[in-house]
């Protein structure tokens, strides 16, 4: 199985995805035989797709300076073993009547100049739910009943799709898994509450849950030191400002620590961190820049869809209204002290935001009934 590691230190471009059909039973991931004919088929899509254009190049942009891909060499399809990215394996010193199902799919393409690589992944809820239906179900002996939900028995929720693929590629990608498992793709995007609700959950993250709601100071030094200086972008609408499209606006360590410290003697317990977060990024953005944004307040203002929060980056994490997500996270093993505890920190803020954005996904899908 793949480690969840390779999810980490990559620009992704995410989409939302409705369920898969490929045949197998409802809920369940493929298994890896049934992994290995898809790659061979991804791979001959691939091939027979780009020959007809005389040599694919991708376009520079998006080749971080490599001008020829070169030949398809390998095409990999693997299970990711876990959403943990602190105990990659620990799925693997479970019992079996607690086995957990893998986290996903990781796809790599590997050409001669340069490697690919896409992540669908599973929606945890849906598969731990339905692997316990199952193991209280006897065995079905003779042919089995037909239903008339024998077209539902035949899916799988792999609700979101990440890509590191140059567009031309990541179009033939999309065509491949749209015909050959009957799915319907979209771009996922962020609103602006969506971005702030990505960062509440990244900073909520970083602490284990046995420090949380005591020893409020360590926790902040740390949050602190993992964040550091915050870098937000606000887009305008062209009727609020014809000639700016964008202001970049940089919030320094002290002062998004200022937001965490700030109330701290009041509510208490996750709700009452994540609001200081979001209320202390309004009022800043407010007081120096006069724009009444109500960062996760919901209500409408002012400003209300002619200035939007597009873009949010840190140390530790890169999201965009667009659907880009960026988690970084060192894969060190036995560090001790407090680069240890910085390490182990950020791997529990990328693991949280992952699973924001999946979250977000399956929200989008049941949104529009797909």
């Amino acid at each position: 199985m793949a480690s969840p590691h390779h999810l980490l230190n990559t620009s992704w471009t995410t989409h939302r995805l409705s369920p898969l059909h490929y045949g197998s039973q409802h809920g369940s991931l493929p298994e890896q035989p049934t992994l290995e004919t898809y790659a061979h088929r991804l791979r001959d899509h691939l091939t027979n797709s780009f020959a007809d254009a005389q040599g694919w190049r991708p376009a520079e942009e998006d080749t971080a300076g490599v001008s020829n891909t070169g030949a398809l060499n390998t095409c990999t399809w693997e299970p990711i073993s876990t959403f943990s990215f602190l105990n990659p394996q620990r799925h693997g010193d479970e019992d079996e009547d607690t086995e957990a199902e893998p986290a996903g799919i990781l796809i790599t393409l590997g050409y001669e100049n340069i490697t690919y690589k896409a992540a669908l992944l599973a929606d945890p809820s849906s598969l731990s739910s339905l692997s316990t239906k199952q193991k209280g179900k006897q065995p079905q002996r003779g042919r089995p009943k037909r239903t008339s939900s024998t077209s539902a028995s035949t899916s799988t929720a792999l609700p979101l799709l990440l890509t590191r693929l140059p567009k031309a590629l990541r179009e033939q990608f999309i065509a491949f898994l749209s015909s050959n498992f009957d799915t319907y793709i979209s771009s996922l995007r962020f609103s602006s509450d969506v971005l702030c609700d990505l960062l509440q959950s990244y900073v909520m993250g970083l602490t284990p849950p046995s420090a949380q709601g005591g020893h409020a100071t360590e926790n902040t030094v740390l949050t602190e030191d993992i964040i550091r200086e915050m870098h937000l972008t606000l887009s305008f609408a062209p009727p609020i400002a014809p000639s700016l499209k964008a202001l970049n606006v940089s919030v320094p360590r002290e002062t998004f620590a200022s937001f965490l410290r700030t109330g701290s003697s009041g509510t208490g317990g996750d709700d009452g961190d994540s609001e200081r977060v979001l209320s202390g990024l309004s009022s800043y953005l407010q007081k120096h820049l006069a724009f009444e944004l109500g960062l996760g307040s919901g209500g409408v203002t002012l400003s209300s869809g002619y200035v939007r929060l597009t873009r949010i980056a840190c140390a530790g994490f890169v999201v965009t209204g667009d659907g880009r997500v960026k988690v970084v996270g060192k894969t060190v093993e036995g560090d001790d002290g407090e680069e240890g505890a910085r390490n182990q920190g950020m791997l529990r803020g990328g693991e949280a935001l992952v699973r924001a954005v999946l979250r977000r996904a399956c929200a989008e899908i049941e949104k529009s009934g797909s």
